[in-house]
């Protein structure tokens, strides 16, 4: 017998458990073609079920719902999702989870145990099928659904008759390329520039690139470069990085780093162009990134159905591959001659600055510390030595620009001076705060009905999140000095937690021949 048979003949009170028995057809308009339901919540029409074409996948179906939100996966297999209610003391919070954070999750559990009958039936459930719960339902729960393609469900007539079907795709506008149009703008006057289809394609930093076309307008070069990303990338940077969006957990500062590192699509580029010789300057760009259907995230918003649109208009304009990931990106290089040049030779330099990678947290108790350190790329031991280290306020000259009456803006921070042994190119480390540093809060107002510091804006920091101050101060047994700064905070002398970051270039520079 399958683990769903030996549930069936079990005999116990499954309606302790949200899963009373009643019709197997489900006639909510909601329901997706080939439903099979096996269990009833007995309030709101909920019920869950199998649905044909999707083998042993568990669902949730919750007519009471916003549109969008009807029908969600709870469980890859019924064993799972045997285990899953046990975790979650029946199915109520787990049909609930896809709207929630974790803590709202966790908080129900804590508000709501089993007690009495219920515990009874979950008892009787995990002995009579031999499962154990699980250990985290949530994370569980979230992983299903984000992986989850909800455009492969079919609904029949009557619900399409209740939300209204999808408006059919737009048309592609005029393909128009101007010097300051970016892709789609049409509020440009400028005449369009000539199109030149040039069909570069090349590799670097472990993409394949793609020229297709550059523009001669009136004011300058037009270049676009196509970036070919292939759909296994991303579904695995989405597999390890979705369900911490999902849940809405905040990222730390190394975690952020990390994300920008994996991340297919977070390209750090710097292109200059060279037309017959002469070097052009990048003015300006614009992009922007598109995937297909089966590699996109459950939680985009359909406000980003347009750029999916665009994406295609510039897949079929070029001709390229639509099963692939992309990311577009226009560049506009002003002429540097009186008029616009006969193009005879043109060749890009794409260059791509160090990118950050995190590195270890430490605190500092003073100065003449030393913090020992392993370089994460080149494996080589360093150590930090702490020169200077105390408390500091922002001089008269800042908090007299900072003085705006109504907020009282943090003003103590942390300065350090340090050097590292063996000694680090310029560049190649930085030391940040961990911490973002307090927010302004309001000044003591007469009027007791006024706004709350709940409407304090953020303020850029010294050293923070955003950044390290770093200077040079002299050199000393031939390691140079550098120096940074914490976030800001009301209090002086708070500790104060670090974190070292690491700058590495992942791609040399390249020149590459667009013509002749």
């Amino acid at each position: 017998m399958t683990v769903f048979e030996k549930f069936q003949a079990l005999e116990l009170d499954k309606s302790q458990l949200g899963l009373e028995p009643g019709e197997e057809h489900s006639d909510y308009f909601c329901a997706p073609v080939g439903t099979r339901a096996f269990g009833w919540a007995g309030v709101d029409g909920i019920h869950y079920c199998f649905v044909e074409g999707f083998g042993d996948t568990v669902f949730a179906v919750s007519p009471a719902n916003l549109p969008g939100d009807y029908v969600h996966p709870l469980a890859g297999n019924f064993e799972d999702f045997v285990r899953m209610v046990l975790a979650c003391n029946g199915t109520d919070a787990a049909e609930q989870a896809h709207g929630w954070t974790r803590e709202q999750f966790d908080g129900y559990l804590a508000q709501y145990p089993p007690e009495g009958e219920r515990q009874a039936a979950l008892d009787a459930l995990g002995a009579g099928l031999a499962l154990e719960p699980m250990d985290d339902p949530y994370g569980y729960i979230k992983g299903v659904q984000s992986a989850f393609d909800y455009g492969a469900l079919r609904f029949g007539e009557d619900y399409w008759d209740f939300v209204g079907r999808p408006a059919p795709p737009p048309k592609p506008p005029e393909w128009r390329v101007t010097y300051d149009g970016g892709w789609w703008s049409r509020e440009s006057r400028e005449q369009p520039g000539k199109e030149i289809s040039v069909e570069k394609t090349f590799a670097w930093g472990g993409n394949v690139w793609h020229v297709p076309a550059v523009y001669l307008c009136g004011k300058g070069l037009v270049a676009d470069l196509c970036m070919e990303i292939e759909p296994d990338r991303m579904r695995q940077f989405w597999a390890r990085w979705r369900p911490w969006m999902a849940e809405g957990r905040a990222l730390t500062p190394e975690a952020g780093d990390r994300q920008r590192l994996e991340n297919p699509m977070s390209v750090n580029c710097g292109v200059t162009a060279w037309v017959n010789g002469r070097e052009l300057r990048c003015a300006s760009g614009s992009g922007f990134g598109w995937t297909p259907l089966d590699c996109r995230p459950d939680w985009e918003e359909q406000g980003e159905v347009k750029q999916e649109y665009e994406g295609l208009w510039v897949l079929e304009h070029y001709g390229l591959d639509q099963e692939k990931c992309w990311l577009f990106w226009r560049e506009s290089f002003p002429w540097v001659t009186k008029t616009k040049p006969k193009l005879r030779e043109l060749t890009l330099t794409l260059s791509q600055p160090p990118q950050a990678r995190p590195g270890a947290r430490f605190t500092v108790s003073g100065a003449g510390e030393d913090i020992p350190f392993t370089h994460p790329v080149t494996g080589r031991e360093h150590v930090l030595h702490v020169e200077e280290y105390e408390p500091q306020e922002l001089d008269a000259g800042q908090l007299a620009h900072m003085d705006d009456g109504v907020w009282e803006y943090p003003t103590q921070f942390t300065s350090m001076t340090y050097a590292v042994w063996p000694d680090l190119p310029q560049g190649a480390v930085s030391v940040q705060d961990c911490g973002e540093g307090d927010r302004p809060r309001r000044k003591a107002l007469p009027d007791p009905m006024g706004p709350t510091a709940s409407n304090a804006v953020a303020l850029g920091v010294i050293g923070g999140a955003s950044g390290p101050v770093a200077v040079v101060l002299a050199n000393r047994e031939s390691a140079r000095r550098r120096g940074s700064c914490s976030a800001l905070r009301f209090h002086a002398g708070e500790p104060v937690e670090w974190r070292l970051v690491f700058y590495e270039k992942t791609a040399e520079d390249l020149n590459v021949n667009i013509m002749p």
